[in-house]
């Protein structure tokens, strides 16, 4: 069974639209998680009032960190590449060849450099699309819902609903 680290952007996204159920479709055979800096942002986010959080609480555990991520943790701080947020995240992807979900593009290309699993929402998106995990017209409700809940701008939109078509 392989592990699946969520970073907030992703989490909350889908927190949002309520659709949290998706990664459990796209990552069937996964253990699916949140780091504890995570945890904490998500909790800001409660205590400011938001209840998109309580979606991520009810569902999906939180790891911590083992002394080796902890060792590669430092490493990556010093060096300042990327948030320590997504730092933790990355930590524990790298040291237990786990999938690091982030919508952080300067992250992205930080793990694929690396050599560690990524995958960004629009490959999310897309594996759900091809896997035929939702129907035509749910991802076209799932993409305008993004979009307007998490004011976030999905590039392609046409290659994921096109992806309908490959079969």
């Amino acid at each position: 069974m392989r592990t699946v680290i969520l970073d907030c952007d992703i989490a909350s996204c889908l927190a949002k639209v309520d659709r949290v159920d998706l990664l459990k479709r796209a990552f069937p055979d996964s253990n699916i998680c949140i780091t504890n800096s995570v945890y904490i942002e998500l909790l800001r986010a409660k205590q400011a009032g938001f209840s998109f959080p309580d979606r991520i609480f009810e569902s999906i555990p939180v790891i911590s960190l083992n002394q080796n991520e902890r060792e590669t943790l430092q490493k990556l701080s010093v060096k300042r590449l990327i948030h320590f947020g997504e730092s933790e995240g990355v930590s524990i992807a790298k040291n237990r060849d786990a999938i690091f979900l982030t919508n952080d593009s300067k992250v992205v290309r930080f793990c694929r450099d690396a050599g560690i699993d990524v995958l960004d929402l629009k490959d999310i998106l897309l594996l759900l699309a091809i896997r035929r995990m939702v129907t035509y017209a749910e991802m076209e409700y799932l993409l305008m819902d993004i979009e307007m809940k998490d004011n976030t701008v999905i590039n392609d939109k046409t290659s994921i609903l096109d992806s309908f078509d490959m079969k």
